[in-house]
């Protein structure tokens, strides 16, 4: 005897139709943190005949991944030896290969990915991106006065993935800058500088450099003060008479002597 409950494959649809009714890709992961990540493609059909579940990455011309029950799926592309095939989502069996299950998952997978169910009928689709993201190694800023009149400011950063933006800042106030970036072994290293007139500065300004990288809403901050008229230095000051501290040597030996000489006037005392 039939059941009367539909099966959760077959949810109320129209006639022929196929709906992915959820994708879930990781938005951002930090490169290193997890050994795996899952992208799901959730969907509904009422016809499993010429079943096709296809991942695409960045554009729909090639697939990376694809699965046609009830045969096994294929890794394809920049996905091949990167995902496990044995992973199942679920018990159905025209559901349990959808999800894309990523072993080390590395920064060169950051983009955009589809899902693509299809039937001989129908078909639907649903793109999301993901992000993996790699913190900088290394973010300086110098101060540089070039002379009497002009300061350069130069901010750097390096290793980071995808690629940074960054401002230069006086006392919150961005400054036009000259940039540059480039790529090294996978990895972005950016330069910004900005010269300013330093009378065009307050006397005392916050100088600040930002640096975030917007597709992974990932923001860092270096700051200085520049003083327009630096403070003295101690040997600048004038009438400053330099005093070397005592040594704890010579305060102990200064001890000693006074001790010493109690005691000679309180022997002197008692022989008298």
């Amino acid at each position: 005897m039939l059941s009367d409950k539909p099966h959760p494959m077959f949810r109320p649809v129209s006639v022929s139709s196929v709906r992915i009714i959820n994708i879930r890709v990781p938005d951002v992961i930090q490169y290193g943190t997890k050994d795996s990540i899952t992208l799901d493609c959730d969907f509904i059909t009422n016809n499993v005949t010429g079943l096709v579940v296809k991942w695409f990455y960045m554009d729909k011309t090639t697939p990376v991944y694809q699965w046609i029950p009830p045969q096994k799926p294929q890794a394809l592309g920049i996905l091949r030896n990167k995902v496990d095939l044995s992973y199942k989502v679920s018990h159905n069996p025209y559901t349990q290969h959808r999800a894309l299950h990523i072993t080390s998952p590395v920064p060169e997978l950051t983009g955009n990915y589809t899902c693509v169910v299809s039937t001989f009928l129908a078909e639907d689709e649903k793109t999301r991106p993901m992000t993996i993201f790699v913190p900088e190694t290394k973010f300086d800023m110098i101060q540089d006065r070039l002379d009497d009149k002009y300061l350069n400011i130069i901010c750097s950063v390096e290793g980071v993935y995808p690629k940074p933006e960054l401002v230069i800042l006086a006392g919150n106030r961005p400054l036009n800058a000259k940039s540059s970036i480039k790529v090294i072994e996978g990895r972005y290293t950016a330069l910004t500088s900005s010269v300013v007139r330093i009378d065009a500065l307050p006397p005392t300004v916050e100088i600040l450099c930002d640096m975030q990288v917007p597709l992974a809403n990932y923001y860092s901050r270096k700051r200085d003060i520049f003083y327009r008229d630096p403070p003295l230095s101690s040997t600048e000051i004038p009438n400053l008479k330099q005093v070397a501290p005592d040594s704890g040597h010579h305060l102990a030996s200064t001890s000693a002597l006074i001790i010493a000489s109690l005691v000679i006037n309180l022997l002197r005392l008692q022989a008298t």
